[in-house]
């Protein structure tokens, strides 16, 4: 019996071509097993670890995840589209809300985006998804995929976490601070554009931190949906950048959003007992109307950052690593498919807006069928 272990690094792949006596081999990648079955006809026990996400023949082997993908993937970019339409076409008294809403859209339509390239390329490939895994993992369309998801990501944490701020100033210190003007919140998005781009691009300016030379691939090569997600005790080339972001920043937002809307919450309360003003109440509505968005996107996250240090600490144990395949591809991005659906129901305008084209398209229809009765009758 031969033993071998076997690395992708500067790996011939047709080493494997005219396998005659070889009986067993173990691999430290899935993929090279593949190319052994099929050099060898099967004729070799090959042994490798289990991919969480890829399988030989396909780059999501999970079939509901599959269709999560699809489903996520059409609903954030269509659901967010029609949001900046709407967001275009209805006019809003507040300006600064419209800005930061209209770009947390436009971050979530990114996710959508990045949804859709996985689930085309898993399309694209099915049935010899081993052939591409390698050129994929460790080539640029993998990296600028990467690269969307978590611009997708942080700029919309980093959104919520303007939006809250805002609020907070509204409500809670509405004659001590100065409110963002439209200039303002322009100026800060353009801000949180920069810092959410500069965080993503940086690991693949050619670093060699990021670079993991046992499997010769990059930050956002890891995985076949090229998602530097940190989930799991091994520490890969970039896992303490990841960390930082995924688990420290997002995990820092959060914790000001939480306690930003306890405090908004309690001073509403005990405004609530006096004499309140007119405009007090209104950014006390408008506040509740927002926490439903923000909720949702809490309610994501916080999974994702306690698992993630949960693994930091090696007290999580998943070994099948179902949990990120499922945070990776659903968890992550639902909120970037809820909140379209949110933002529709959190402006008055809008919803009467909705309700206007709503009537208006079954009118048109109602008076369609009513002309068509009558030129048949």
């Amino acid at each position: 019996m031969q033993n071998n272990l076997l690395s992708l690094k500067n790996f011939p792949f047709n080493a494997f071509d005219g396998l005659i006596n070889l009986k067993e081999l173990y691999v430290d990648e899935f993929i090279l097993c593949c190319y052994a079955d099929e050099a060898a006809a099967g004729t070799v026990n090959c042994r490798s670890p289990n991919d969480e996400f890829s399988s030989c023949s396909d780059l999501m082997k999970n079939r509901g995840v599959r269709v999560c993908v699809w489903i996520l993937g059409l609903t954030a970019l269509l659901g967010n589209l029609i949001v900046i339409l709407m967001r275009v076409v209805v006019k809003e008294d507040n300006k600064v809300q419209s800005v930061l809403l209209t770009n947390l859209a436009i971050s979530d339509l990114l996710m959508g985006i990045y949804l859709l390239i996985i689930a085309i390329k898993d399309v694209q490939w099915q049935g010899d998804y081993f052939l591409h895994d390698f050129r994929w993992r460790s080539g640029v369309p993998c990296a600028l995929t990467g690269v969307l998801s978590m611009v997708s990501s942080e700029v919309s944490v980093l959104m919520l976490t303007v939006l809250t701020t805002d609020r907070l100033i509204c409500v809670v210190f509405p004659f001590k601070m100065t409110r963002m003007n439209r200039s303002v919140a322009c100026a800060v998005v353009g801000g949180v554009w920069v810092l959410g781009t500069m965080l993503a691009v940086i690991p693949i300016l050619g670093l060699e931190y990021f670079y993991d030379k046992k499997r010769s691939v990059g930050f956002y090569g890891k995985s076949a949906v090229c998602l530097p997600l940190h989930l799991s005790a091994e520490r890969m080339a970039g896992w303490e950048y990841a960390v930082g972001i995924f688990i420290g920043l997002n995990f820092v937002s959060f914790v000001y959003i939480l306690v930003a809307y306890i405090v908004m919450f309690m001073t509403v309360k005990n405004s609530s007992k006096k004499v309140t003003s007119t405009s007090m109440k209104r950014e006390s509505q408008m506040a509740r109307r927002m926490m439903f968005i923000i909720l949702t996107d809490f309610l994501c996250w916080m999974p994702i950052i306690l698992i993630g240090l949960l693994s930091v600490l090696g007290k999580f144990h998943d070994p099948e690593k179902e949990a990120h395949v499922w945070i990776a591809v659903f968890v992550l991005p639902v909120n970037s498919s809820i909140n379209p659906i949110l933002y529709t129901f959190s402006t008055p305008n809008i919803r009467r807006k909705v309700g206007q084209m709503k009537n208006s398209l079954f009118n048109s229809i109602a008076r369609k069928l009513g002309r068509s009765k009558v030129e048949n009758g």
